[in-house]
């Protein structure tokens, strides 16, 4: 069972795997999961929720088990789809803007040092979203707002936030340091250390191929030639194809 680990769930962002990178670059093992395995995590020290394409308010939009990560009781950053799901689940009201906010916002913190310590009082933020949450859900606080006073941040608990924006792209200019912060809330979160993570892709590739022989097509890409070479440090038997 992993342990230790940052979760992140994907709920289809086009920025979710830009995340695990971010947190990787922070120092920190991260793997991604789909929002049907939040059981499958584990023991992480902590779970973050990504952005996500559909609307919280659809009939068949992606869920989160609560009941289960409330279970967890680790830290959790619900990112755009996730804080409005987060909002929504909690008992907040989520519905459509009258139009879809995407490009640069600022960002004005309101005191919550805990996400928010050692950041500007104003600075630029990503945002990318069509729903807003017009009702926070009962006991959440705003920890920050844009430059027009709408909340782009709530705390729904000690260690549970939800922010509207994208800190994990480099138009959010402080966004390393608010994952920094949240990082901070998970003191026992596993160092991401590559050869670890080599090994584990191995031990993962001899289990899905079972022995059996694989085609592999090498475009001399990075992504297929380091599946090429790992294919080849598991002992599985395979055939490059270029």
């Amino acid at each position: 069972m992993a342990r230790n680990h940052i979760a992140v769930i994907d709920f289809g962002s086009q920025y979710t795997q830009l995340i695990v990178r971010r947190i990787r670059e922070l120092g920190f093992f991260s793997k991604l999961y789909q929002p049907s395995e939040l059981a499958a995590t584990g023991a992480p020290a902590a779970v973050i929720l990504s952005g996500g394409p559909r609307s919280v308010s659809e009939a068949d939009a992606p869920d989160i088990d609560l009941d289960y990560l409330r279970s967890l009781e680790v830290p959790v950053l619900g990112i755009c789809y996730g804080m409005q799901l987060l909002s929504k689940r909690l008992g907040g009201f989520v519905a459509p803007g009258n139009t879809r906010e995407y490009g640069p916002a600022r960002l004005r913190p309101c005191g919550v040092e805990t996400l928010f310590g050692g950041l500007s009082e104003d600075s630029q933020i990503w945002m990318s979203h069509s729903d807003t949450v017009k009702q926070p859900p009962p006991g959440a606080t705003v920890a920050a707002t844009n430059q027009d006073g709408v909340p782009v941040a709530l705390q729904f608990g000690p260690q549970w936030f939800g922010i509207q924006f994208h800190p994990e792209v480099s138009h959010s200019h402080e966004g390393m340091k608010i994952l920094s912060n949240f990082l901070k809330l998970a003191p026992h979160a596993e160092p991401f250390r590559i050869e670890s993570f080599k090994q584990e892709l191995i031990t993962m590739i001899r289990q899905r191929t079972h022995g059996l022989e694989v085609v592999c097509g090498v475009s001399g890409g990075v992504d297929s030639t380091v599946l090429a070479v790992l294919l080849k440090e598991a002992g599985v038997p395979h055939r490059a194809i270029f």
